[in-house]
């Protein structure tokens, strides 16, 4: 009798009687013990444990920004606790939704805030630019992602916030709707 079935690590896992034999020309292995032998086709690494949180935000409706703000203004903010994980990588992914008004010139410059525990807000990742010139009433989505290749074993809080060298000309009223930041920390075994 042949018996083969197929386990979850993606192994093939044959139980060897007397009549054991493959249709595809595979080899054999026969062992005295009858225990299962076993063959590895899939040299991928063994997964490791996930997490994954989600905020979300907004801001607006905006004013002429002209010159320089005099803060950052925050837009969403997560927060994920790799603490028990083992070489975590953290991949963010901020999705949103900007409605311009008419006739407005805009250029927002987002970048993303790193805080570990009750530490220090520390920017990481570089700016992210949004840059749009509209004659109409519209809305356009907005996204980027970042890898945190270097988390803290800690709770760490991730903003996304809108710097204070964005302009917006010509026309107020920009809103940043459905703004999501997600967080998905994944272990490197």
């Amino acid at each position: 009798m042949n018996i083969i079935c197929e386990n979850e690590r993606d192994y093939d896992c044959c139980d060897n009687r007397p009549s054991y034999t493959y249709s595809d020309n595979r080899p054999s292995y026969t062992y005295s013990d009858n225990r299962p032998s076993c063959r590895c086709y899939n040299r991928a690494p063994e997964p490791g444990r996930a997490l994954l949180n989600v905020g979300s935000g907004g801001v607006g409706p905006l004013p002429i920004i002209s010159t320089p703000l005099s803060r950052p203004i925050p837009v969403a903010s997560v927060s994920i606790d790799t603490t028990n994980m083992c070489n975590p990588k953290v991949l963010l992914t901020f999705t949103s939704i900007i409605s311009l008004p008419v006739d407005i010139l805009v250029n927002l410059n987002f970048t993303i805030i790193k805080t570990v525990g009750d530490g220090s807000p520390q920017p990481i990742g570089g700016t992210f630019t949004f840059a749009e010139t509209v004659s109409v009433l519209e809305s356009e989505s907005f996204s980027f992602q970042f890898c945190d290749c270097n988390p803290a074993y800690d709770n760490t809080t991730y903003t996304i916030q809108l710097e204070p060298t964005s302009l917006i000309a010509v026309t107020a009223g920009l809103t940043i709707t459905n703004a999501v930041l997600s967080a998905l920390a994944v272990e490197s075994l």
